[in-house]
């Protein structure tokens, strides 16, 4: 498979560490969540970036399939939250509750799209049969 784009993020120091991106553009501060017995403090955590990271795949798939088909509206939003569930072996699985938007047209067209883009979606594509993920159109 020939590779069209690379990106790559550095991540030190653990929950407690920091999350850069090569390019410059991102550097942020994580810190471990208080309901895993971290401080309330500012910063952020993977499974927030897991969730933008799947929002913002999601919302761009989505973009270009009403763009390629044709198809107006208005606007879009696509909103995830990442939950983080124990599992037997003693690990953690991901949850995805997913909520998709699309402004300016009928409310089945929304669905066909938000659902085309789900299959279409790369991050869909890795996560699918290891996510439990909970679509809603709205």
């Amino acid at each position: 498979m020939k590779t069209i784009l690379r990106r790559k993020a550095v991540a030190e120091g653990g929950r407690e560490g920091t999350v850069r991106d090569a390019q410059g553009n991102m550097d942020l501060t994580l810190r471990k969540p208080a309901e895993m017995g971290g401080e309330d403090q500012p910063g952020t955590d993977p499974e927030t970036l897991f969730a933008a990271g799947y929002a913002s795949c999601l919302a761009s798939s989505l973009e270009y399939l009403l763009k390629n088909q044709g198809q107006d509206y208005e606007d879009l939003r696509v909103d995830a939250e990442a939950g983080l569930a124990p599992e037997g072996d003693g690990g953690f699985a991901f949850t995805l509750d997913v909520t998709v938007h699309v402004a300016g047209v009928d409310r089945t067209v929304g669905e066909s799209f938000a659902e085309k883009a789900v299959e279409f979606c790369p991050f869909s594509k890795a996560i699918r049969g290891n996510v439990d993920v909970r679509l809603n159109i709205e």
